[in-house]
């Protein structure tokens, strides 16, 4: 089929408008110059304003806590917007602000929010403590630059909304969900709308959309929609914010934190943080896309095993169905019709897996097929989303579709589905790998009422916490490796970036990508090592990649072709395994990051400004990352490389693979071999670590554990986790270990 997507949006998708929000041609801005009343509420205030145009609009705000604002904006009479049932900030009660008047100021206070309102000509601030959250008054030639609050109005009479703050020099900016560029976002217009990107990550597109922008000056500002939103992080104006909604109501919340992790745990409050997962979803994955048979599954088995490379899942890609639905229409369809012809007696061949201590995870989507069992089902129980003209909507892809979505905002078809994936896991398959849900039309209507324009970023939200929920009910505990992401989809644990390019440079796009999200709520990610897109990988980048990976929060190996080391030589063996043994070692580590996920919400990969804050040179830095707050991976981001240049904050940093001490706060250019990355650990750490190599992560209780200190250490305090997920805490006072965990623990210092 012959293509033309130059002159157009990517296979005909409706992406966005990536022109500046203000002065675009074509649009009317009507923004706020006075405000007119304000009336105290039980659950907050309500300023009345006049626009330009002399009519009135309402901005709503109330105090959720002493550091957290709701805040509520649009023309009179207010439209009405689908509410955000994914985030459980939504449920908070309101407060109302105490108020005083002095000539024209009006100051709102709850606890330590300070709001500073000025009647005529409008300006609002908000303050707590030192922090200052500013609307833009900016000017140019005594004409508004960036407005502080307003509408944008196109030329048939649509209304969107649009909120400006004052940005100043020296701060730093994070978050918008996934983004493959630059993590640090000054200087950067981005959309936040989740869109397949099409097995690229050298554009824009990206297959998570999280409408948070954290800044280190102490504030951060989170859009409470599913609609289409768009910011300007200093891009057109360099000394303002802009955030822009596709919707005649902006509504959202302003929240306060002492540095940026607090408000990494601020925001992960307000979106809801993660279970912890079984202990072995921490382990090593192998995927390709795909396996094609039951024998072809054992072979890569039994040559795991014999290669002695420890690994817990085995996963069965798109050719685990009967049917292989893309070629038909050019998109991915899951009829839970189960491919007996290649996966045969799938109960018994599971089972044999699992008493062999190998889990199997299975790829779904929320696509069906027309001419099945299943999408008729759906369609006499009237289970699909329709269009708003009452038609059956369908997604498109390349002009080819007739494939039907189940309406999961309807409670029956949401438990049907649900149904449909439990009797998958109920096959003994252990996990789920949640694929696609980001092509929903926006000429669809939902159960609920609301249309493709609300639900597209939200049902994602909906998919990903029916797919955890199956696995939950059936298992006990649960792990999604999902690939879209929206608001609040963060509690359910797991997700990888997608399908990113087989090369260096999108190596480094994809660990720009994770560092980001980090910051929006996703604590647990992967990649697809080595990429997926990328039928001859390059033996160099698939070491430097699987180096790496074995150190993310996540670790699993897919692709469009083979990933298993001995395609890529016997060195390639070697050093996977040397770096898998290395993950598995570091397991207990990696528990206690979890526990402290889902106590804080705080990414177990962090980008170096959530620990480092107060160091300037950190903020441009995202080729290197942190594993919790002690150890720094530097991954190896081009080809044939034989030195690296290495920052190292305050302090002095063990090099792992060397064995020697370096200075911090300064530059460390490093010779480099092919074996080995640099790994740094930081002095005054306690690693739990396990003392001996081991296969499998699905019983560990009787492996000794040595609290590995670095550095002149007698104290300590931390937390250790069993296979059973059970906590316990372990103190080192003056060389004195006391613990209650079931194993042997034992400590010693490497000074």
């Amino acid at each position: 089929m012959k293509e033309h997507i130059i002159n157009k949006a990517i296979n005909g998708w409706d992406y966005q408008n990536s022109d500046r929000i203000f002065y675009h041609e074509g649009y009317h801005y009507d923004y706020v110059t006075d405000a007119t009343d304000i009336n105290l509420k039980d659950d907050g205030v309500e300023i009345i304003l006049t626009l330009t145009s002399g009519k009135s609009a309402c901005l709503t705000l109330a105090a959720l806590t002493d550091h957290n604002l709701s805040f509520e904006f649009g023309p009179l009479p207010l439209s009405h917007e689908m509410p955000a049932f994914y985030l459980p900030v939504t449920a908070q009660p309101r407060h109302a602000l105490s108020i005083s008047e002095e000539s024209d100021q009006v100051q709102l206070e709850y606890g330590e929010l300070r709001v500073t309102l000025a009647r005529s000509p409008f300006s609002l601030q908000i303050q707590r403590g030192r922090t200052q959250f500013t609307l833009s008054g900016k000017k140019v030639s005594r004409q508004p630059v960036t407005p502080g609050l307003g509408i944008r109005i196109d030329a048939q009479g649509h209304s969107e909304t649009y909120m400006s703050w004052e940005s100043k020099n020296g701060q730093h900016f994070y978050g918008l969900g996934e983004k493959f560029s630059k993590v640090e976002k000054s200087q950067a217009r981005i959309t936040s709308y989740v869109m397949d990107a099409c097995a690229t990550n050298s554009t824009d597109l990206s297959y998570k959309a999280h409408p948070i922008l954290l800044c280190d000056a102490g504030y951060g500002v989170m859009m409470a929609t599913a609609r289409r939103t768009h910011w300007d992080v200093g891009h057109f104006c360099f000394e303002s914010v802009s955030v822009l909604s596709e919707s005649a109501l902006l509504r959202g919340y302003l929240f306060f934190g002492d540095s940026l992790k607090a408000l990494v745990q601020i925001q992960a409050e307000m979106q809801g943080k993660p279970d912890f997962p079984a202990p072995w979803t921490l382990g090593v994955w192998y995927s390709r896309c795909a396996y094609q048979t039951a024998e072809e599954v054992l072979g890569i088995k039994h040559q795991l095993e014999t290669h002695r490379l420890p690994f817990d899942v085995l996963h069965l890609d798109v050719n685990w169905g009967k049917h292989y639905w893309y070629k038909d229409f050019w998109v991915d369809c899951c009829d839970f019709e189960w491919g007996d012809g290649h996966f045969p007696q799938p109960e018994a061949f599971l089972s044999a897996l699992e008493h062999d201590n190998v889990a199997c995870s299975v790829w779904i989507n929320p696509y069906l097929p027309p001419g099945t069992a299943i999408y008729q089902d759906a369609l006499d129980k009237n289970y699909l989303v329709k269009t708003l003209d009452g038609g059956i909507a369908h997604v498109y892809r390349r002009n080819v579709s007739e494939i039907g979505i189940p309406d999961l905002s309807n409670p029956l078809a949401y438990s049907w589905w649900k149904e449909h994936l439990k009797t998958l896991l109920r096959r003994g398959l252990k996990a789920l790998k949640p694929d696609y849900a980001d092509r929903i039309p926006e000429n669809a209507l939902f159960h609920n009422g609301y249309s493709g324009r609300d639900m597209h970023n939200a049902y994602i939200w909906l998919y990903a916490k029916v797919c955890y929920e199956a696995t939950q009910e059936v298992h006990g505990t649960a792990l999604v490796w999902k690939r879209p992401g929206f608001l609040g989809c963060g509690r359910f644990a797991g997700t990888w970036s997608g399908d990113v390019e087989s090369t260096f440079e999108g190596l480094k796009h994809t660990l720009r990508g994770g560092l980001s999200v980090g910051f929006s709520g996703e604590c647990y990610w992967s990649s697809d090592i080595a990429g997926f897109k990328g039928q001859n990988v390059d033996p160099e980048l698939y070491i430097r990649w699987s180096q790496v990976g074995m150190l993310c929060s996540l670790a699993r190996y897919h692709g469009v072709s083979p990933r298993e080391p001995w395609h890529f030589g016997q060195q390639a063996v070697d050093i996977v395994r040397r770096y898998s043994q290395l993950r598995y070692r570091w397991l207990p580590l990696l528990l206690a990051l979890g526990s402290e996920a889902q106590d804080t919400g705080l990414p177990l990969m962090r980008h170096l400004a959530l620990e480092f804050a107060d160091d300037p040179f950190v903020h441009a830095i995202d080729d290197q990352f942190m594993l919790g707050e002690n150890v720094m991976v530097i991954p190896i981001l081009e080809p044939g490389q034989q030195q690296r240049s290495v920052y190292l904050p305050a302090g002095r940093w063990y090099s792992l693979h060397e064995k020697r001490w370096y200075d911090g706060q300064c530059v460390h250019n490093l010779d480099i071999t092919l074996e080995d990355i640099p790994v740094f650990i930081r002095e005054g750490a306690i690693i739990p670590t396990f003392a001996e190599d081991i296969r499998h992560l699905k019983t560990f209780n009787h492996v000794p554990i040595v609290l590995q200190g670095y550095g002149n250490i007698t104290q300590g305090s931390g937390t250790l986790i069993d296979e059973n997920r059970q906590r316990y805490h372990w103190t080192l006072n003056n060389n004195d270990l006391n613990c209650d965990y079931p194993g042997v623990v034992k400590f010693a210092a490497l000074l």
